[in-house]
């Protein structure tokens, strides 16, 4: 079932929070985005478990591009699991490299499993298969 408007802007925005925070290098900021367990597959050989772990993507990610990636979500559709705490989003993740002008990086057919917190929402799980250009 699709979700309600307000929590379809709560995700969009917590989204939009996630693609800025790995951009900028910002492990603390991105790794709050997560729940304590949070992982995420696609990126490495191995899921990456644990905010403590999680906070390497985006380390990594800016120290590696100098901070000239940029990630950006498209196609965003969300759906509740198992009642109005759990949800499906599904989104293209588009990354690009400005290292050397804009290139196409790749792009990851997103899934992933946010649970409510509060007023808002955190990252289960992103599975994030990449598709190399």
């Amino acid at each position: 079932m699709p979700v309600s408007v307000e929590d379809f802007v709560a995700i969009s925005d917590h989204m939009g929070r996630y693609c800025w925070a790995v951009d900028e290098g910002d492990e603390d900021g991105w790794a709050a985005l997560w729940t304590e367990d949070g992982v995420f597959t696609g990126v490495s050989p191995e899921p990456i478990v644990g905010r403590e772990a999680l906070k390497g993507v985006p380390r990594n990610a800016y120290a590696g591009a100098g901070g000239k990636l940029r990630h950006l979500i498209g196609n965003l559709h969300c759906d509740y699991l198992d009642g109005r705490d759990t949800v499906r989003a599904r989104y293209y993740n588009l990354v690009t490299s400005w290292i050397d002008g804009g290139r196409f990086n790749c792009i990851a057919v997103a899934t992933v499993v946010l649970v409510r917190a509060g007023e808002g929402w955190l990252i289960k799980r992103n599975d994030s298969p990449l598709f190399q250009g």
